[in-house]
């Protein structure tokens, strides 16, 4: 989380009022303020929506993807109608 805060203060820094070493070497072209200021809008609002998907959406994916797995792994494998147990690798 704090790299992702690191970085979009640099992006905002960036956006906003580069350095000169920075513009130099990016080539930077000069935007007007109105399409700068929609930019830093554009970064915030990505700022909150990965601040978001980190806290509440990674953990509920985590749930569905291990809730699938079980359910899975708990069902059983049929053959000519006679349940078995996978072996890892097979047997040949």
């Amino acid at each position: 989380m704090l790299s992702i805060i690191a970085l979009s203060l640099f992006d905002l820094l960036i956006l906003l009022r580069p350095p000169k070493p920075f513009r130099l070497i990016l080539e930077l072209m000069q935007l007007p303020l109105s399409a700068r200021m929609w930019l830093a809008a554009f970064v915030t609002v990505n700022i909150v929506v990965s601040g978001v998907f980190e806290k509440w959406v990674t953990p509920f994916i985590s749930q569905v993807i291990g809730a699938v797995l079980s359910y899975r792994l708990e069902q059983k494998r049929y053959r000519d109608g006679k349940a078995y147990k996978a072996v890892e690798g097979g047997m040949r």
